[in-house]
């Protein structure tokens, strides 16, 4: 049960009477479930929640909020009693709900935090200029840089001081920059407790620093995060100059962000850009309509390749009682590669340069599993029992095999042709597949039939 069924009607009470003990009671619960309640009441109410916490901890809660309740708490606030809270927000979340926001509440905020602090505005223009989805438009400035010649010493007191005043998102790294910000080394938290307080920072850090540019994308941001470890990763622009840092908990969400437009992708369904329910029911149509369609057209060509050897089936029944074993049988092992695929170029376990290697070991294991369906198909075409059971089941056998190859092939190398292209392969996506593999197996089905029965249509 969510907490804010077992706390809400207690809390609008409370908010209304005794504010203050209210303040005191949110205090002992995690940001993120006080977050939870927010967005379980009623605007009204959710805003005199938010006048009444402190800033900072009002600015917490308001990052884990969706963007729609975001705005709409901000919009309530109105532009200038919103700006204690957004004044208080962690650098990148401050820019992403300033992309959110209106135009107009927008300015008005950034022109109040101009006059309040100049320099977290100056950062959140600089921060939107850079794309969304790039470790430019995730990260955040916030870190601890320190020259090299830094004592030891020095540096503790001054990640403490950093720390103590919320400058900093956070302190698992000390960076170290030489001349105009060029990241030079790096060192964790712990290496600086251990390390000879005498000693400079030059004389204790890696040198070899794990680092992304300011413009890659997101998911490869999120992949060396996960490669190598970190709690976070900075990020330098063209020049090797530190502009800020990535840290594991925005991957997280790039994570489950990127995660659900894929699965959505290979459902056949336009990506969503909020929940399920917050998506309207008009968008609804259309994002899904949009891949239906296509699939429709390509159901279509499966009927017109069928319509096309009307008169091979009204001639051998049999083969109209094979067909759904037959397209069933190639979409799915399509659906299969396809998925394997396209999992292992968001990982980054391979390139669409590995096409001649997928093509091989997929050509191989289409073959392996065609022969065992077809095997299966055999023995139960040669129940039919009549005088072309023979013929039945050579062309089923043949067919199952020649289309789950075909299937494998078509469902690996499509991804990778797309991943070449620039797009996303997730729009190879299972649905498409089977209707691609649906037309073909037709094809390959009835060519063998003819094969096999010598007939000619």
């Amino acid at each position: 049960m969510r907490l804010a069924h077992l706390l809400g009607p207690d809390l609008r009470d409370t908010l209304a009477q005794e504010p203050e003990s209210l303040v005191e009671a949110l205090d002992e619960f995690h940001p993120e479930d006080v977050a939870e309640i927010l967005d379980d009441l009623d605007i009204v109410d959710a805003v005199a929640l938010m006048r009444v916490l402190p800033d900072d901890y009002a600015a917490d809660i308001l990052e884990r909020l969706e963007p729609d309740r975001q705005v709409d708490i901000l919009k309530h606030l109105g532009a200038k009693d919103s700006i204690p809270v957004f004044a208080e927000m962690a650098p990148d979340d401050r820019v992403d709900l300033v992309q959110d926001l209106p135009l107009a509440l927008s300015e008005q905020l950034l022109e109040l935090l101009e006059e309040q602090d100049p320099e977290a505005a100056e950062e959140t223009r600089e921060l939107g200029t850079h794309d969304e989805e790039t470790a430019g438009g995730i990260m955040t400035p916030d870190v601890v840089a320190l020259g090299p010649e830094t004592k030891v010493w020095k540096a503790i007191e001054e990640v403490r001081r950093l720390s103590r005043e919320g400058e900093v998102e956070t302190i698992s790294y000390v960076y170290v920059t030489a001349f105009k910000g060029q990241l030079v080394g790096v060192l964790s938290l712990r290496d600086l407790i251990l390390a000879d307080p005498s000693k400079t920072l030059k004389d204790v850090m890696r040198e070899n620093v794990v680092r992304v540019e300011i413009d890659a994308d997101q998911e490869y941001v999120a992949r060396t995060i996960a490669k190598y470890d970190l709690n976070a990763v900075p990020v330098v622009n063209e020049h090797g100059v530190l502009r800020g840092v990535v840290t594991v908990d925005d991957v997280v969400d790039v994570m489950v962000e990127e995660a659900t437009e894929d699965a959505q992708k290979m459902g056949g369904v336009v990506p969503l850009e909020e929940g399920y329910f917050s998506t309207g029911f008009g968008e609804f149509i259309w994002k899904r309509a949009v891949w239906l369609v296509i699939l429709f057209g390509g159901q279509l060509l499966t009927a017109t390749v069928m319509e096309k050897h009307e008169m091979t089936m009204a001639t051998l029944a049999g083969l109209v009682v094979f067909i759904p074993l037959i397209i069933a049988t190639g979409g799915n092992s399509g659906a299969q590669s396809s998925t394997l695929i396209i999992r292992a170029l968001a990982l980054g376990e391979m390139t669409p340069s590995d096409w001649t290697r997928v093509l091989v070991r997929e050509l191989g294991i289409g073959l392996s599993i065609g022969v065992v369906l077809g095997g299966v198909g055999f023995a139960r075409a040669w129940l039919v029992g009549d005088d072309a059971s023979l013929q039945l089941a050579i062309t089923v056998t043949l067919s199952i095999t020649a289309v789950t190859t075909l299937g494998t092939t078509l469902g690996s190398l499509l991804p990778l042709l797309i991943r070449r292209l620039g797009f996303d392969p997730a729009v190879s996506s299972t649905p498409f597949i089977a209707s691609l593999v649906d037309v073909f197996g037709l094809v390959v089905y009835f060519a063998i039939a003819q094969t096999v029965f010598s007939m000619t249509f």
